[in-house]
């Protein structure tokens, strides 16, 4: 037996499983196809939906009060130490969450004066 003869006696294999499947045979039309569908809503394979983008690592409420709370005594190191994100994750995150609309004051400027 040739290769080709192999594969062709595969298809075939296939294709007489598909018709015990169904109960009908494939060489009926398309329209045929689409009135078994019909009636058996179970033949019909959906993919499983998928969810654009990555899950959030911090939610935003948790971040907007944890930004707030630490404004006047905290500083962005200390944000992102808490919430296990990196300094630079946690400014990038502060700034896509101003430019969606939430209220984010920015932390002063230049390191924090030595008290004595």
């Amino acid at each position: 037996m040739s290769l080709i003869d192999k594969i062709n006696k595969e298809i075939q294999e296939m294709n007489e499983t598909k018709e015990n499947k169904l109960g009908v045979s494939t060489t009926l039309p398309l329209a045929a196809y689409e009135n078994i569908t019909e009636h058996n809503p179970d033949l019909i394979e959906e993919p499983p939906k998928k969810k654009r983008g990555r899950p959030l690592k911090v939610d935003n409420k948790i971040f907007v009060e944890m930004w707030n709370a630490s404004l006047n005594h905290g500083s962005l190191g200390e944000i992102a130490a808490s919430l296990g994100i990196s300094p630079a994750s946690c400014s990038v995150k502060a700034s896509n969450m101003r430019k969606a609309g939430f209220n984010l004051p920015q932390f002063k400027r230049g390191r924090p004066r030595k008290v004595e």
